[in-house]
């Protein structure tokens, strides 16, 4: 993944600006979890680099290995301007904003081209408002990617989960879903998944394949590509902080944070690099079957109403809104 970092960098120099060079420098604490040697440590070393670069403009100290606590104490930790900005997948930010958990539903997207549409369109333009009332900036997307399960066998068929004890985050979109499908479910954060898997506490869950790569393999050997969620994450920054900064403050920002096409191409490279060496290396993947993914989706979309009754608020409407974006999409894909 060398070559992304560089292109990455590149792309970052050939839009470099001037900077005021009279400014004081925009300090703060960035805050993430990655696991060490991945796609997205890559990312973020992208984005060191960037801001490095420029410290008359800005200047971080970092904890993106989780050094700060979960995803629900560092969206609190924005809030109260601890940390200036951070990330969060949709599952860890559902915890203080229970609509965030739509954008996860299982097959809520029938293909990549869908999601990418939705997310180019529409999804910073859903997510932002609930954001600022809580006091945080969007400041742009990150790839997660599709999640598959891993455990100690295949899944390829959705009553092969049942009664399986599988780690299930405590969002809806994922939990709902899991003990639809008669999971015997085990909330843990990402944090507390080895530990879990080494103590049979769990015998699977699911995340997307550079996570489970990365973090999960050596702990459960078999892993099957449903591609169920499609799981983004959201970069953000306090916005009390973030309004003190200057124009070119903010430049620098934007080169750092706002590269959401160029990083989800990456992940979607990193994926493909993963699963070809999982197999050549004689690794437990699984593909779907036409009749078996039709059988997923069906039981995906069953459960679709029970889980917007359970996040509430606007959570109808926005549906409603990732619906129509969808719809828009394939009206255009059949025009051309």
């Amino acid at each position: 993944m060398f070559r992304l970092f560089v292109v990455l960098a590149f792309l970052a120099q050939s839009v470099w600006g001037s900077h005021n060079a009279n400014a004081e420098p925009l300090k703060g604490r960035a805050a993430g979890s990655v696991p060490k040697g991945s796609v997205w440590d890559e990312h973020w070393q992208f984005r060191q680099s960037v801001l490095m670069g420029s410290p008359e403009e800005v200047e971080f100290e970092y904890f993106i290995y989780g050094e700060l606590g979960n995803e629900e104490a560092m969206v609190n930790s924005l809030r109260r301007d601890r940390v200036q900005i951070s990330s969060s997948s949709l599952w860890g930010l559902s915890s203080t904003i229970p609509e965030a958990a739509v954008l996860s539903l299982p097959y809520l997207f029938e293909s990549t081209e869908e999601a990418d549409y939705f997310y180019d369109c529409c999804a910073g333009d859903i997510i932002r408002p609930y954001l600022e009332a809580i006091g945080i900036a969007f400041l742009g997307w990150s790839e997660a990617g599709w999640t598959g399960f891993y455990g100690p066998k295949g899944y390829a068929d959705p009553a092969a989960v049942r009664g399986e004890k599988l780690r299930t985050p405590s969002t809806p979109s994922v939990a709902v879903f899991f003990q639809a499908l008669g999971v015997d479910t085990v909330f843990l954060g990402i944090q507390d998944v080895v530990p879990a898997l080494q103590t049979g506490m769990v015998e699977g869950g699911a995340s997307s394949l550079p996570w489970y790569v990365n973090a999960f393999k050596d702990h459960a050997p078999h892993y099957t590509l449903t591609g169920h969620h499609y799981e983004t994450t959201v970069i953000m920054a306090s916005k009390k902080w973030l309004d003190t900064a200057t124009p070119s403050q903010n430049a620098v920002l934007d080169r750092a944070f706002k590269v959401f096409p160029s990083q989800r191409a990456g992940v979607r490279i990193d994926t493909e690099e993963k699963i070809t060496g999982l197999r050549e290396g004689g690794a437990f993947v699984y593909d779907l079957t036409d009749d078996q993914r039709a059988r997923w989706i069906e039981a995906a979309h069953d459960v679709h109403p029970a889980i917007l009754r359970d996040i509430g608020g606007d959570a109808e409407s926005i549906y409603g809104r990732v619906l129509a974006a969808t719809a828009e999409f394939k009206a255009r894909s059949e025009q051309n």
